[in-house]
């Protein structure tokens, strides 16, 4: 748990930085000390990218999205630096789902090692894919451990309600990209939100009750990458 706490700090120490770093460079520009030539350069979308994925690559455990968003910065600013004529704006899209693939199959990968390391009941875990679709589920698990939530281009909805936190910390990996989530959890839940947001939004929208006694030794971390979506946590009285 420190080690998480100690993540975020980082984070946010790292994201501080970048701020910092770039306020520098609008500084420069007003002042004239960045030649004409490299503005469009250091002040583009791909220049942008590629800044956020070294911010995700140093300040996340899992690199996967830092090295993603640096190779999509990095493969649309390479036109720009030395003046290609190619059409690179046609790779966009295609860019764009490969980078898609990559990642949720890496996201896949990785969840399932996590599931086989814990206590090897799979029915413990949610692993919910959601691609140019949708749903709603209700988990009703008594000994819910946490699982991965990937959304591209669809959405989803899951009401954890009537379900039971194990004992220990539950982690609940969200990516989405172009989509979105909704994660409905008891208002007497011990939970921790950690999702960070590329160019969407985070929603933590519980209730807070009256009255009510957080239960020992049981935690819910949602973590993960929000790109182009969102992603709402809330809870019912």
């Amino acid at each position: 748990m420190r080690s998480d706490r100690q993540s975020n700090t980082n984070n946010r120490a790292i994201f501080g930085i970048f701020l910092i770093l770039f306020g520098c460079l609008l500084v420069l520009k007003n002042l004239d000390f960045i030649p004409y030539e490299f503005r469009h350069i250091i002040f583009s979308w791909p220049a942008l990218l590629l800044g956020l994925g070294t911010l995700f690559f140093f300040g996340k455990e899992d690199k996967t999205t830092g090295i993603a968003l640096m190779a999509v910065g990095g493969l649309f600013l390479l036109p720009m630096i030395f003046n290609w004529s190619f059409n690179w704006r046609g790779l966009f899209w295609p860019i764009i789902l490969i980078v898609i693939g990559v990642v949720v199959i890496r996201k896949r990968n990785m969840g399932d090692l996590n599931s086989k390391a814990g206590s090897g009941e799979s029915t413990d875990y949610i692993d919910e894919l959601n691609i140019f679709g949708g749903g709603e589920k209700v988990i009703n698990n008594k000994n819910f451990k946490g699982g991965k939530i990937t959304c591209v281009f669809g959405g989803t909805e899951l009401n954890l309600t009537n379900a039971e936190l194990a004992e220990g910390i539950n982690v609940i990996d969200v990516f989405t990209m172009f989509g979105g989530c909704v994660l409905v959890v008891p208002s007497d839940w011990d939970v921790q939100v950690e999702v960070s947001a590329i160019l969407g939004g985070v929603s933590d929208k519980r209730m807070v009750t009256k009255n009510y006694i957080v239960e020992p030794k049981k935690e819910l971390i949602i973590k993960g990458i929000v790109a182009l979506g969102g992603c709402e946590i809330k809870s019912y009285k």
